[in-house]
């Protein structure tokens, strides 16, 4: 994919959030089109914190494997990446071992191999504290003070990675990276930025391609959204034609 100003990345973002669901026709319909990947943002901020606090998923287990299942044989068939980040919804420990427990489990009934990179987000306490102390964490205003004993009460912390982790994977020999707490746009941004994909375009297409179909006017569910990344410009296209019919 690495090219000059003749670069052209196809960037498929399966849905807005894994478990909200997607018409397989548009999928199918995307595969058509070639994407160079695919990507998924797994998590929310809608839901509030107690995703993270307690541990479990937004949506319901049947929802996330039917999404990661159709994504996952899409992507094995066409011999291309599967790029998931802020698993499980909010990203810690057990949000990526819920979600891993899936893809495990749909490898098994498909009988798929393939290379899988596990990136983690949540953060250590102790580590946490020595930053602090080194003037290293500070609150965003309006955000109230941030000490030791915020650390100590929260649940879990996770910290938001951006693409290069996912670079990284891919690197090592990764087909698919499942990642923890992510910025959603590093999901679709990394891999057209080394392409050669100018940064204000690739992360520009990558903020709107993280909602999926959600930037569609009139959108009838959530669904699929591809984005084609050039030297000058992007274009984002749903595959649903149903909103465009009089």
């Amino acid at each position: 994919m690495t090219s000059n100003n003749g670069t052209e990345i196809r960037v498929l973002a399966a849905t807005g959030v894994c478990g909200s669901g997607f018409r397989e026709t548009s999928l199918q319909e995307a595969m058509r089109r070639q994407p160079h990947f695919i990507g998924c943002d797994c998590g929310s901020t809608d839901p509030g914190p107690s995703p993270l606090g307690a541990g479990g998923t937004a949506f319901p287990r049947i929802a996330i494997k039917r999404d990661l299942r159709l994504m996952l044989l899409a992507a094995r068939r066409a011999g291309i990446p599967l790029l998931l980040g802020s698993a499980g919804t909010a990203g810690g420990e057990p949000h990526i071992a819920i979600v891993k427990d899936i893809l495990c489990e749909i490898a098994v009934e498909e009988g798929l191999r393939f290379p899988l990179a596990v990136i983690h987000a949540e953060q250590d306490k102790a580590y946490l504290k020595r930053r602090l102390r080194e003037g290293r964490i500070k609150p965003l205003k309006p955000a109230p003070p941030f000490d030791e004993a915020v650390i100590d009460r929260a649940e879990r912390i996770v910290g938001m990675m951006g693409s290069e982790p996912y670079l990284r994977a891919l690197e090592q020999g990764a087909e698919v990276v499942l990642a923890g707490r992510s910025s959603d746009t590093a999901i679709f941004a990394g891999i057209p930025v080394h392409a050669g994909i100018p940064a204000g375009i690739a992360w520009h297409a990558a903020k709107i391609l993280e909602c999926g179909a959600a930037s569609v006017e009139q959108r009838t569910s959530p669904d699929c959204l591809m984005a084609t990344c050039r030297a000058d410009h992007f274009d984002v296209e749903p595959l649903d034609p149903a909103p465009f019919l009089g």
